[in-house]
């Protein structure tokens, strides 16, 4: 079985879980150990990035040294962590000034960034490393009559040039990997742009009304369910949500990608975290064939 280090970042162990322990649960079944990093800290990303490039670059290039001293790539679930990670990958990579003060701070604990070490978002683990045709092959109990609209993230598709998952401007992993699991994927306005997640800091209205508006878009194409890559915008999406001035009625399940295949997959669905899924998604695994998993 294929090992990889799973870097789960800040958010996904604490307030989404079920994502974490899906993602385990579903590479396993697809042949592939994702063998959780220790001894690692936040990316620094956004925040820390903002106030210090040199700071955001050492923590990020810290988590690649890492890695490299394993001998292992990087299985990044998260859209901010995933690009944080690329992009100082790309930085020290690029500019030998950089990557000679980063190693410098490095030295201090033994570690060293050479380059060798690999970052791959979740979708490129599942539609590139795995691929399509072995997951296909893998489904026992496909969905029936069920319509599914994706939710991408910026941060997961973009800059392109350097993160190199998808087309930023037509993205389709996720409407695959949804076909191949036997729903139906249906586009909807304003597929590609944000959640809104990023506001939350600086506007929480503003960063909710777009949210809201995306999960309104995605009523009015009838979809079932919103499928993500990304913790930050599984949470976002959801709770936008719940604010006072959602209909409750258009409340529609969110779930991340590797939650919805793993009922297909036939994997217990205990191992997925169904019960602390805030919006009840009995209703999507009511349209699996043959029943819940």
């Amino acid at each position: 079985m294929r090992e990889i280090l799973l870097y789960t970042g800040c958010t996904t162990p604490v307030r989404l879980p079920a994502y974490e322990a899906a993602t385990i649960a579903v590479l396993e079944k697809l042949g592939v150990k994702a063998r959780e990093m220790t001894d690692v800290t936040c990316c620094g990303a956004q925040y820390i990035e903002s106030i210090s490039p040199t700071a955001f670059a050492a923590m990020s290039g810290r988590i690649l040294a890492v890695a490299e001293k394993e001998g292992l790539d990087i299985l990044a679930i998260c859209g901010a962590c995933s690009g944080s990670l690329k992009i100082t990958k790309h930085e020290l990579d690029h500019d030998k000034q950089l990557r000679d003060e980063i190693n410098d701070i490095l030295a201090d604990e033994g570690l060293k960034y050479t380059g060798k070490v690999r970052v791959r978002h979740l979708l490129q683990v599942l539609a590139e490393d795995i691929g399509y045709e072995t997951i296909e092959r893998a489904i026992v109990k496909p969905y029936t009559g069920l319509k599914v609209s994706a939710h991408y993230g910026c941060h997961v598709t973009r800059p392109f040039d350097i993160v190199q998952v998808d087309d930023p401007e037509n993205p389709t992993i996720l409407d695959r990997l949804a076909e191949i699991a036997g729903a139906e994927a249906v586009d909807y306005a304003g597929k590609t742009r944000c959640c809104g997640g990023p506001m939350l800091a600086m506007d929480e209205s503003l960063a909710t009304k777009i949210g809201q508006e995306k999960v309104n878009n995605i009523a009015d194409v009838g979809a079932d369910v919103i499928l993500t890559a990304c913790e930050f915008c599984d949470i976002q999406l959801t709770q936008v949500q719940f604010d006072d001035n959602f209909d409750a009625s258009r409340r529609i399940p969110v779930m991340p990608i590797t939650q919805f295949l793993g009922p297909a997959l036939g994997i217990d669905e205990e191992r997925l975290g169904f019960s602390l899924n805030r919006i009840d998604p009995q209703e999507v695994l009511a349209a699996l064939q043959g029943g819940q998993a």
